[in-house]
């Protein structure tokens, strides 16, 4: 965007210098010419990525390193060791975990920066052999995608923009060919526009990034809808602090708070904005680039993006109008997930997991779990979320039973060698849990039974991270890592102090102190302080969460 590229000009100039100390010059290192990683590793995406930015230096005309000669040594160092560390099938190996894998990351950096030198290279000597040393790199790594194979969904995807951008550099029709086969398989993205990883913190932009190129390079234009699909639903994973719910991942980045990745999205959402005319794309861009200037936590940088697609160095688009949803519903029978946001409240419904809700309030979290000490297998973890009348609706079962005495005695005395499906059931036990939540328009409410064998011993459990405010008409206090706390009746209020969000939890109960060392329940989660309420099964209970922001400081009553 017109006002973003002086700044991204700038930062990627700034990062040179910093580059540049980071470099293996040393002429008896297999590595030379490549950057570590700060832990002494250096991996192919590091010389890759180096030749990619340094070919964006070169071309940009609006950097103080345009077509500095001083760049070319070093992009002819970093292909070639691109190419010295790679097996002669073409392979290379990922040292922090894969060995002999197709360099597919890599392989499209290196395309990036190969297609931008060459569009805006001059006729040096020095010039012509930097492209020959990036070309070889790329042929390298194109027949390290013929001869290398997998090993999750993403990387097919991966791979084939890859074979579709060195095809385009090599005309090699086996790159096409491979592309594809990989195709005829089908997208793994359903019609809500999730992929199979359910990253949205790394590899659902990865998939994004190569629906783009595939569509775009490989002439394939009915693939933008998966791009379009996900860049839509990740709007329904934002949450009011600036982060992204990645807690129903199926990748590296489950669980972590990821505030909106710039680095990943910001281009994506400004490619496509750009590309399909997109204000709300385009706002969410501006978002990003501004809140990450804000919070001080430095810029995205890809220059490559506007040195690839001139036009964004003027693009401008009125977004005035335009605002990102801070409240939304969004059920996902498939991912059998649900999310619900009324402005810095979020709450997430969430199956195969006995984390099954998730509450955020500013900067603030909370996990809520369930579980029975009944034979070691009542921890709540519903298989699926299911909308009814009234809302959701999930549900668990346990069972338990005895064996009683063969009809006859046993050929042996080994146990493993008795037919122990020959004994008699005794005593055998239902223990059903039905959770249903329906949402309110400040907050929600779960109504919880228990049913089936009576007495048996129950937890509801909150997990709150240290250094919450908590209080009750009794008490106020902080809550601090591996405390615990039954509130016997009534309710309990959390507070985000830092942004006035606070949560009410109503109706809480308790009747008994048997809860961190419930047999068959999972451990109290590490840093956080729990709060429980306990009773005995049948259980017929309404717990209400209310949602509200500080309008006023709160002081203790003083007499005046």
């Amino acid at each position: 965007m017109k006002k973003h590229y002086p700044r991204i000009v700038a930062c990627a100039d700034q990062a040179f210098e910093r580059t540049v100390s980071r470099i293996s010059v040393d002429p008896d290192n297999i590595y030379r010419g490549a950057m570590d990683d700060m832990l002494y590793l250096i991996e192919p995406g590091n010389a890759t990525g180096l030749v990619s930015y340094l070919c964006a230096l070169y071309a940009c005309e609006d950097s103080k390193y345009h077509q500095d000669p001083a760049l070319l040594p070093l992009i002819i160092n970093a292909a070639e060791q691109t190419v010295r560390t790679a097996y002669p099938d073409g392979t290379s190996d990922l040292l922090a975990t894969n060995f002999y894998t197709p360099a597919t990351f890599e392989l499209q950096s290196l395309c990036r920066g190969y297609r931008t030198f060459v569009k805006y290279m001059g006729d040096s000597s020095q010039e012509k052999q930097a492209r020959d040393a990036m070309h070889r790199a790329v042929e390298t790594l194109a027949r390290g995608c013929l001869n290398g194979g997998f090993h999750t969904p993403n990387h097919r995807w991966v791979e084939c923009a890859a074979l579709v951008m060195s095809y385009n550099i090599l005309g090699w029709p086996e790159l096409m060919v491979k592309c594809r086969a990989y195709l005829s398989e089908g997208i793994d993205c359903d019609e809500y526009g999730e992929f199979t990883e359910r990253s949205v913190g790394v590899y659902n932009p990865v998939n994004v990034n190569s629906m783009m190129v595939l569509a775009e390079e490989g002439n394939m234009p009915e693939l933008f809808e998966y791009a379009k699909r996900n860049l839509d639903l990740t709007f329904n994973y934002l949450d009011g602090d600036g982060t992204v719910f990645t807690k129903n991942s199926r990748r590296q980045d489950k669980g972590n708070d990821v505030t909106y990745p710039a680095h990943v999205w910001y281009y994506l959402y400004l490619w496509a904005g750009e590309k399909f005319s997109n204000p709300k794309y385009i706002k969410f861009a501006e978002t990003m680039f501004e809140d990450a200037i804000l919070a001080g936590r430095g810029m995205t940088c890809p220059l490559w993006l506007y040195v690839d697609r001139p036009q964004l160095k003027t693009f401008e688009m009125d977004t005035s109008h335009v605002t990102i949803p801070d409240h939304y519903h969004a059920y996902y029978p498939n991912s059998n997930i649900v999310r619900v946001r009324k402005g810095d409240f979020t709450y997430t419904l969430l199956a195969n997991n006995p984390d099954f809700l998730h509450v955020k309030f500013g900067k603030a979290t909370f996990t809520v779990r369930m579980c029975a000490s009944f034979f070691a297998v009542a921890q709540f973890a519903p298989a699926e979320v299911t909308k009814t009348d009234t809302g959701y609706r999930m549900t668990f079962s346990g069972h338990g039973e005895y064996k009683g005495l063969f009809p006859t005695p046993p050929d042996s005395p080994d146990w493993f060698k008795m037919d122990h499906t020959l004994r008699p059931v005794l005593h055998a036990c239902e223990l059903d849990f039905t959770l249903d939540v329906t949402d309110l328009d400040d907050g929600v409410k779960l109504a919880i039974r228990v049913d089936n064998t009576p007495r048996v011993p129950f937890k509801l459990e909150f997990a709150i991270p240290a250094n919450t405010r908590f209080e009750t008409n009794n008490v106020i206090f902080d809550t601090v890592a591996g405390g615990s706390i039954v509130v016997k009746d009534g309710n309990a209020r959390l507070e985000n102090v830092e942004t006035g969000s606070e949560v009410t939890i109503e109706g809480l109960f308790g009747a008994h102190m048997y809860h961190k060392t419930m047999r068959g329940s999972i451990p109290p989660m590490e840093g956080a302080f729990s709060l429980y309420a306990t009773g005995f099964s049948p259980i017929a209970r309404e717990i209400t969460l209310r949602f509200s922001k500080r309008a006023h400081a709160r002081t203790f009553t003083q007499e005046v």
